[in-house]
């Protein structure tokens, strides 16, 4: 896996919606997506709106905002 990143960590800012490519910075809905998979110890982030992400799924999922 030579010229790959291995970086696993915590993502401090926001990152573009991997599905409109437009910008989260003011967005109320971001979400960040983290996927991982069992042989590896990588993992890959997504940045989205909750809205465009919700438009792309499988029918049965759903993505909740929930201000913290």
């Amino acid at each position: 896996m030579s010229g790959r990143s291995s970086w696993t960590g915590v993502v401090s800012e926001r990152l573009r919606c991997f599905i409109c490519g437009g910008s989260t910075d003011d967005a109320a809905d971001y979400v960040l997506v983290e996927l991982t998979a069992p042989a590896a110890e990588t993992k890959q982030y997504f940045g989205a709106h909750a809205g465009h992400l919700n438009g792309v799924l499988a029918e049965g999922f759903e993505v909740e905002v929930h201000l913290m």
